[in-house]
């Protein structure tokens, strides 16, 4: 409980500190560098598996409650760029494998794992029931998603400010609105967390508050007394996953992960642009949306930059739903293939014995 506590204080504390600066994204970003130094310095945070379903649930409310009828009239342009970011995230994949195997000179399976954008907890899971180097994965996903939280917001806003591609926000006025649209979002993402649905947790939650928001049973999005906290955990779970690694790991992981972060960086610019281009939206938020984060960090990002979140979270839905039903295959396809290389890396040794 004091590591927890510690924790959610550091988190807190680096976030504030942004939010008086006027940093991008503050309470996210914030806690988490603060949270960061604070492991790197030996002092040790937990995060408890009851505060990641908490933040998960928040995060879904936020986004569901985003939903409204002008969301609807625009969904009709995002069929293609779903599909678009479909193409992205094979790309990113492709150009990030590629890099990791051919430069870095890493194995194959080390390679795939530790490209795949987003779903790092699913990602980490898999590859376990593989050969591949759990360190360099887990470091690997852990820097990317650090400098796209760090660094993102701030390019983001460079290049197009929130004012101009945000939308007007009214939270909800009524407390028995907030007590029913908590009720029915933490119901919803339990039960599909239950039914092992991909994403439930934030999925579920999404449901809910959009069907709450479109029935008009609940009209505007939950207060910034949710979603701070929800900021100040996920921050704070990315800084856990920085204990035991030394200074000297971490400075050459520092160099593996920017530099496979901007690979895939470019990589999905690029799909970006072809989806603004093609659906007549901003660059900024397409770039959020195909971003090789996670879903909970770039659909708390939309929040902290005015950008619509409904669109950003249903492309990182459809990413990690993708991911969880094509990964599991991909994986048993890799394990056979390790086997049978080692089968013939086996036989050859035995002859060359015999000779």
């Amino acid at each position: 409980m004091i590591a927890i506590l510690r924790g959610l204080a550091i988190g807190a504390g680096g976030g504030g500190l942004c939010w008086l600066a006027g940093i991008p994204a503050p309470w996210l970003a914030g806690s988490m560098v603060a949270a960061i130094v604070a492991v790197l310095a030996g002092v040790k945070v937990a995060v408890p598996d009851w505060l990641r379903v908490t933040s998960f649930i928040l995060l879904g409310i936020q986004t569901g409650t985003s939903v409204n009828l002008d969301t609807v009239e625009r969904a009709a342009h995002w069929p293609l760029s779903i599909a678009l970011l479909g193409l992205t995230v094979v790309a990113v994949t492709w150009a990030c494998t590629s890099y990791y195997t051919r430069v870095r000179k890493w194995d194959g399976a080390t390679a795939l794992f530790a490209s795949l954008p987003g779903a790092l907890s699913l990602v980490v899971l898999l590859a376990s029931e593989t050969r591949a180097d759990m360190r360099r994965v887990t470091i690997a996903q852990s820097i990317r998603l650090f400098f796209l939280i760090a660094v993102l917001p701030a390019l983001i806003t460079l290049m197009s400010p929130a004012a101009a591609v945000g939308q007007t926000v009214v939270q909800v006025g009524s407390l028995w609105q907030l007590v029913l649209l908590v009720a029915a979002a933490t119901a919803a993402g339990l039960g599909l967390e239950r039914l092992r649905v991909p994403a439930g947790l934030i999925l579920g939650p999404t449901l809910a508050g959009a069907a709450l928001e479109l029935s008009g049973l609940v009209q505007g999005v939950a207060p910034m007394i949710l979603l701070v906290p929800a900021n100040v955990i996920l921050g704070v779970m990315v800084a856990a996953r920085f204990g035991g690694f030394s200074l000297g790991q971490l400075w050459q992981a520092l160099g593996e992960g920017f530099s496979g972060f901007a690979v895939a960086l470019v990589v999905a610019a690029a799909g970006a642009g072809i989806a603004s281009a093609a659906a007549g939206l901003p660059f900024a938020l397409t770039l959020l949306a195909f971003a090789p984060g996670g879903l909970d960090a770039m659909t708390l990002m939309a929040f902290a930059l005015n950008l619509d979140p409904a669109y950003v979270g249903s492309h990182q839905i459809a990413r990690y739903a993708g991911m969880a039903l094509t990964m599991p295959w991909i994986t048993a396809m890799l394990l056979r293939r390790m086997e049978r290389q080692a089968g013939h890396r086996g036989v050859a040794a035995q002859r060359a014995g015999d000779d």
